[in-house]
């Protein structure tokens, strides 16, 4: 399977508010006296910075048979088959739809940060869109 087209995007939303989440939430816990809400805070702490590795970049690979696209590290892999995309779009995201994987009205979105994506509508009336810095790039590819 040969790549058409490969492109990572650095999560730079994600790697500015999570970590800083993070700290915010350790310093509280070591601040407060001992009470149950420290290990709260501390867990949450971890949590972020879990988050900040999961959600640090979001790369995307189109090929002749698929579209396939991961975040940071790769624990799991999205898969659309080619076949089964009806147009590829680009389209602006409001800032209300947020980050990471998020189900919004009419839509599905993967995202790490900006508002940029390409909007690819699946045969069967499903919507997807894949946050990128390189609209274009992946909008051409995915029409040729």
């Amino acid at each position: 399977m040969t790549s058409r087209y490969h492109h990572t995007q650095i999560g730079t939303s994600m790697l500015a508010v999570l970590p800083v989440s993070a700290i915010v939430c350790a310093a509280a816990g070591y601040l407060d006296p001992p009470a149950p809400g420290r290990p709260l805070l501390w867990g949450l702490a971890i949590m972020f910075m879990i988050l900040a590795v999961l959600f640090s970049s979001l790369t995307v690979d189109v090929t002749d048979d698929e579209v396939r696209w991961h975040f940071g590290p790769g624990l799991w892999c999205y898969r659309l088959a080619r076949s089964d995309i009806a147009s590829a779009r680009m389209v602006r995201n409001g800032w209300l739809s947020g980050f990471g994987v998020r189900m919004r009205p009419g839509f599905r979105l993967y995202n790490v940060s900006g508002l940029d994506a390409v909007e690819l509508t699946l045969r069967d009336g499903e919507v997807r869109r894949v946050g990128t810095d390189d609209p274009q790039g992946l909008a051409a590819a995915l029409q040729s």
